[in-house]
């Protein structure tokens, strides 16, 4: 079904509806890749109210509209190809493609260049085998460094918790009941003080199941650089999440 769209001044904002069980008390505002919106509601609420609301709000929309395309405009290109950059701990490293015999080929950090040997230089190829190298850089760094901050987490008694990767669209990781944390490989792009504001927050996740001033206490205990970090990611995290 066609909504009728949004006016604010002389501008009209086309838009589509799309119905999720999981959105249960307000609507999300989404934009795609061609900059159209999209709003997220709950399968309660009817389209004639999520119009008047964005409709008395058509403002917020128009600048939420224009943010999202700024950021697009910020997305670097990822066509995968030698010499394009490629993001790895927050900085900016070329990429080295170098085409071989070998079936399987290799991957690694060296003289300032991702290097790639591999008999496949495809864009498609490249891309996989780089997600590859960047997951499993993600599970040692990742690793290494919830093992180091977990020291000063007298909570867990020294006995880090397991620890698993899971590529998510919006998330940087979270923390289940049974204690264990989930994070997104895609973290490894960002600088390493972003990494060890996500763990320090999953790792007070462990104590306090909760977003209270206890749980930030231990978060700022941990790592008191959290919200600088946290504001750092915030502000980068569709570059970060691209691909």
């Amino acid at each position: 079904m066609i909504n009728k769209p949004l006016q604010h001044d002389d501008q009209l904002i086309p838009y589509e509806i799309r119905h999720k069980p999981g959105v249960t008390r307000r609507i999300h505002l989404r934009a795609g890749p061609d900059g159209a919106l999209l709003v997220i509601a709950p399968r309660c609420m009817n389209r004639r109210t999520i119009h008047k609301m964005l409709q008395e709000r058509s403002h917020k929309v128009v600048r939420f509209l224009a943010d999202a395309l700024a950021r697009q405009q910020e997305l670097p290109r990822c066509d995968y190809v030698h010499g394009e950059e490629q993001l790895y701990l927050g900085e900016n490293y070329p990429l080295k493609i170098i085409k071989s015999a070998g079936r399987g080929g290799c991957i690694g950090l060296l003289k300032g260049q991702i290097r790639i040997d591999t008999a496949h230089s495809s864009p498609h190829s490249v891309k996989k085998k780089l997600l590859a190298w960047y997951r499993q850089q993600a599970q040692q760094h990742f690793s290494a460094r919830i093992e180091a901050i977990g020291k000063n987490a007298a909570w867990i008694d020294g006995q880090a918790p397991p620890m698993r990767l899971r590529k998510m669209k919006r998330t940087w990781g979270s923390c289940s009941a049974s204690g264990v944390i989930t994070l997104n490989p895609r973290l490894i792009r960002a600088p390493p003080i972003c990494i060890d504001y996500v763990i320090a927050h999953e790792l007070s996740h462990l104590q306090e199941m909760n977003h209270g001033k206890a749980f930030y206490a231990l978060q700022a205990a941990l790592y008191p650089q959290w919200f600088e970090a946290r504001a750092h990611l915030r502000k980068h995290a569709h570059i970060y999440l691209h691909e």
